[in-house]
């Protein structure tokens, strides 16, 4: 049985968590907040601390909310339900501004929190699966552990995606060995739907029948992959539309996407961050841009869009043939450029001249090079998205010793009810 404490909570941390001590101990606690004595359950012991979740609270805090989902605190998948939403942000912020001020930078604006819906934003989730007594489960991972949540629905996917999921049982349960399905993936674009379906053993044909049952029944594209996602392929040998899409009005864009590729979780959300970031390069029509890490072309083609000539620079193969193909699909290859490159090796020290930067890096943030950048590029104004406040405040350091001025940053809260957050700041050379 789980070790049971009643604690005093004195502290809140980025994830979410409150902070409280036994002993010597310090725990963690799901479902906790500050100023609340709570009864939680020890659920995990991980290098000297015990990770803990709250299930009686004897003294709410002004800032308790009730949680919209059933499923909350256990589901992994939310962390900030119980908060105050004004509060979750103002959470975030407080993070960011942490972040910043142990780096020395201090930014001339702090923009106020840009937010959209709360709930159904999710277009995307890698979902854990299991068999326990005969019945499968399809849901996030539960808090502090590997077991996956029993559940129905989902409030933080879209609908679409969350009327999935007792499907998703029904179809695992009837396959020849549903204990060697590990996961499921779901990506949704604004009109369609796929998953990926992870299989350690080979499938039957009667497994094979049954995925094209359930594709035809739901109108959604099924892959399957038996090993990394090299091994993706569709379910069926008749699909020939491998694409799914997404609209961005505000520019007359439409993306094309694989499941496979990395997009914005946040359709709405998007958008805004996107309105942001060409508002932020305040430049003249037909002045030169480089955006690394460019993805599928999620910012390069509203810039292009916007008269600004574009080089798109990635890693990865398969998102700059997307890049080239959304900019083809869109009649803007004219103004758009796209080349594979490594843009932390040592070899990308000059990615080319341009008047602006555009970066969107990994949660690593953009890497060594981000000083070499700044010299050979030439660059007057550089708009910098993260999804690490930690890597953004290191990376702004380098930039404030390049003599960018940190003119205005904020935060976009992508994920709501989680402690994940972008980041949004634009920096500006004084000369």
């Amino acid at each position: 049985m789980p070790r049971e404490i009643q604690v005093a909570i004195s502290t809140l941390d980025g994830d979410g968590c409150g902070g409280a001590s036994v002993g010597e101990r310090r725990v963690r606690i799901k479902n906790g907040l500050p100023g609340e004595t709570v009864s939680a359950r020890v659920l995990k012991r991980r290098k000297g601390e015990w990770l803990a979740e709250a299930f009686e609270i004897a003294t709410p805090s002004a800032d308790r909310r009730s949680a919209a989902c059933r499923y909350f605190p256990r589901c992994g998948g939310c962390s900030m339900q119980h908060l105050d939403y004004a509060r979750q942000l103002a959470l975030k912020e407080d993070g960011l501004r942490q972040a910043l001020s142990e780096n020395g930078v201090v930014p001339v604006s702090f923009e106020q929190p840009v937010h959209g819906p709360r709930f159904n934003y999710r277009t995307k989730a890698r979902l854990g699966v299991r068999v326990v007594g005969g019945e499968v489960l399809v849901g996030f991972r539960e808090s502090f552990g590997n077991r996956v949540g029993r559940m129905t629905e989902c409030l933080t996917l879209t609908e679409p995606l969350s009327r999935l999921l007792v499907p998703l049982k029904q179809l695992i349960a009837e396959l020849s060995a549903p204990g060697r399905i590990p996961q499921v993936e779901l990506a949704g674009g604004d009109a369609e739907a796929a998953i990926i379906l992870r299989h350690l053993d080979p499938l039957t044909e009667a497994d094979r029948n049954a995925i094209a049952s359930f594709s035809r029944e739901h109108g959604i594209r099924v892959y399957t992959q038996s090993g990394g996602y090299d091994t993706v392929l569709p379910a069926s040998a008749s699909a020939t539309e491998p694409y799914l899409g997404y609209a961005n009005p505000d520019f007359g864009l439409h993306f094309l996407f694989t499941p496979m590729d990395f997009t914005q979780v946040n359709l709405s959300m998007n958008r805004k961050l996107v309105q942001s970031a060409v508002l932020g390069i305040d430049a003249r029509p037909g002045e030169r841009v480089l955006d690394l890490f460019c993805g599928i072309g999620n910012f390069s083609l509203p810039l292009a869009a916007s008269g600004y000539q574009v080089v798109g620079l990635e890693a990865s193969a398969p998102a700059i043939e997307r890049a080239g193909m959304n900019a083809r699909h869109n009649g803007l290859s004219e103004r758009c450029e796209f080349a594979v490159q490594d843009l932390y090796h040592a070899d990308c020290l000059n990615p080319g001249q341009a008047d602006y930067l555009v970066l969107d890096p990994p949660r690593s943030g953009a890497g060594p090079n981000l000083p070499a950048w700044l010299q050979t590029t030439g660059a007057k104004r550089v708009v910098y998205v993260s999804c690490s406040p930690a890597s953004f405040a290191k990376d702004a350091r380098i930039l404030a010793s390049a003599g960018f001025v940190l003119e205005q940053v904020g935060i976009y809260d992508m994920f709501p009810n989680t402690a994940h957050v972008e980041t949004l700041g634009i920096f500006q050379r004084p000369w």
